[in-house]
């Protein structure tokens, strides 16, 4: 019988410098995943606060003191020879000028730049997940046209994206979007997204399903996927998804007869999935420190983020 794998608990910072560029380091060679970049922070000690330790943490590595942080994103991860849990959080104060005290390179590299670095696995829902609102919106299917280019005029376009779903084929709603600079996708239609120069495309259970069969969607930009349990999410990791939305965590009027998962198993059903998920059903903007907690990035939804409803 084999021996268990150790496991480990991390905390590390999304340290942002004001100017769009975010603090990386890069592991020493002769440790776990050396050589890869990262975002800086250490191990938790037994009973120590996550905000706690990454004070430490970033006062050890990085020679920075009154750090303050949020929760950002949550990872548990399976490597071959370790297991670890990731509590990613973003720094929103700090002082002082990050170097590195143990000899390791540290770099502020910009946002845009991210995907050009090396990060261990784990790291890598970070860097999709930087790239993304934390609210993904959906505007409701029963308004007309005029009433939906009206509320997304009053959508934040630095936290909110939106996706259209039954709008998708309307020109003036995508136009709209394009013109408050407003992140967005459509369904299904890769060559449609394209067209429209839609943030992503975002495929629902039948279209998922057919990916599955036939490969990953012909589009450059960002792929999500509508999942509701452990078949589809393996389903979105073989077609290569970056996102996923996973639903219901509550109870919905638009899905009554839909079992919801609660925060438990949702938070069973993401660990280990190295995907950017979005908590999706009865949530809303004052759910998403939950929903981080349990492993999401985002929230998404209609009546609880959809401006009048």
């Amino acid at each position: 019988m084999s021996s268990p794998l150790p496991e480990i608990v991390v905390v590390a910072g999304i340290i942002p410098d004001g100017h769009d560029r975010l603090c990386l380091s890069r592991r020493p060679e002769h440790k776990h995943q050396g050589g890869l970049w990262e975002f800086p922070g250490g191990k938790v000690e037994p009973g120590e606060a996550l905000d706690h330790a990454l004070a430490r943490e970033l006062h050890e590595e990085l020679g920075l003191d009154a750090v303050r942080s949020r929760p950002f994103l949550t990872v548990r991860h399976r490597y071959p020879d370790l297991r670890v849990t990731l509590h990613f959080r973003e720094v929103t104060a700090f002082t002082g000028e990050p170097h590195g005290r143990e000899g390791q390179p540290v770099e502020w590299v910009p946002r845009t730049e991210l995907s050009a670095r090396a990060f261990p696995e784990a790291n890598r829902p970070v860097a999709v997940a930087l790239q993304l609102p934390p609210e993904w919106v959906i505007p409701p299917e029963d308004l007309d046209e005029a009433t939906v280019i009206a509320g997304l005029g009053r959508l934040d376009a630095a936290r909110q994206g939106v996706y259209l779903r039954g709008w998708s084929t309307h020109p003036g709603v995508t136009a709209a979007c394009r013109e408050r600079g407003l992140r967005f996708w459509v369904r299904n239609d890769a060559a449609l997204a394209t067209r429209e120069g839609a943030f992503g495309l975002h495929l629902n259970g039948p279209a998922l399903a057919r990916a599955a069969e036939e490969g990953r969607p012909a589009f450059d930009g960002l792929l999500s996927v509508a999942c509701h349990d452990a078949t589809q999410i393996a389903q979105a990791m073989a077609v290569g998804a970056d996102m996923a939305t996973l639903s219901p965590v509550r109870a919905t009027p638009t899905h009554p007869d839909a079992s919801p998962l609660g925060w438990q198993d949702f938070q069973e059903l993401v660990a280990g999935n190295p995907l950017v998920f979005y908590a999706l059903g009865g949530v809303g903007p004052e759910d998403l420190a939950t929903a981080r907690e349990h492993g999401a990035y985002g929230v998404a939804g209609i009546r609880g983020l959809w401006p009048g409803v």
